[in-house]
């Protein structure tokens, strides 16, 4: 996944050093966001598949994926955007030449300040869709209400969120966590560093489970990953 998917009117906003929780007092760090495609995304569904005519259908979101999340600044406004790019899109994208990837990436406007609960806000997006030709089909993406969290002990690194996803004429509706970065896991293992505990790449405060079959973990090459426990944010 790569970034190139708005104008030169935007530019991206150097991430800095990652803070993590500690007991002394945080520089606040505004509505920072961690940019990586390794985000790993769990989505629970809450409206069962439909088609045009309301009859059930099963081409539904998987359960979990890889996302890439950034943050651009508009230089000529001060205004902030949140780009939004699944690999549910980003990995059917580059067959795709009847779009382009702004097409296939959800911008939205996000917030430049925390609200009272420490999140920062995206409230819509357009759809970021792509068009599959063999067999044709298109894939659509629409995310609402995206939150991202961006306390000082835990700057930007988990986002929750509402997804409307249509695939071969099937919509479904999602509530999504996220938590940064996407880490593999063994949801046998008993060692908290191979099961989403202290080690395993997360940060050691993340109230995180290993969920199966969700090919979501880019550095451990795992079938399995690790997504958030509870509702964002997820924390013990």
């Amino acid at each position: 996944m790569t970034k190139n998917i708005v104008n030169t009117a935007l530019v991206l906003l150097g991430t800095g050093s990652l803070l993590t929780g500690c007991n002394v007092e945080q520089p606040d760090p505004g509505c920072f966001v961690q940019e990586s495609p390794h985000w790993a995304v769990k989505y629970d569904r809450v409206q069962e598949g439909r088609d045009a005519s309301g009859n059930a259908c099963e081409t539904v979101a998987p359960p979990a994926e890889m996302m890439g999340v950034y943050r651009y600044i508009d230089l000529q406004n001060g205004t902030a955007k949140l780009a939004l790019r699944p690999q549910g899109l980003a990995s059917r994208g580059i067959a795709d030449n009847s779009t382009d990837q702004s097409e296939q990436t959800a911008i939205g406007d996000l917030a430049t300040s925390r609200d009272a609960e420490d999140f920062c806000g995206a409230p819509s997006f357009p759809v970021a869709l792509v068009n599959v030709a063999s067999p044709a089909n298109q894939i659509r993406y629409q995310y609402s209400n995206v939150r991202v969290y961006s306390a000082p002990s835990s700057p930007g690194t988990q986002l929750t969120g509402e997804l409307t996803y249509t695939n071969n004429g099937c919509t479904s509706t999602y509530v999504i966590n996220a938590i940064w970065p996407a880490v593999g896991c063994d949801p046998d293992s008993a060692a908290p560093m191979d099961n989403c505990g202290p080690g395993s790449g997360l940060n050691p405060e993340f109230a995180a489970t290993c969920i199966t079959t969700a090919n979501c973990a880019i550095f451990a090459g795992a079938a399995n990953c690790c997504v958030p426990t509870n509702q964002v944010p997820s924390f013990k």
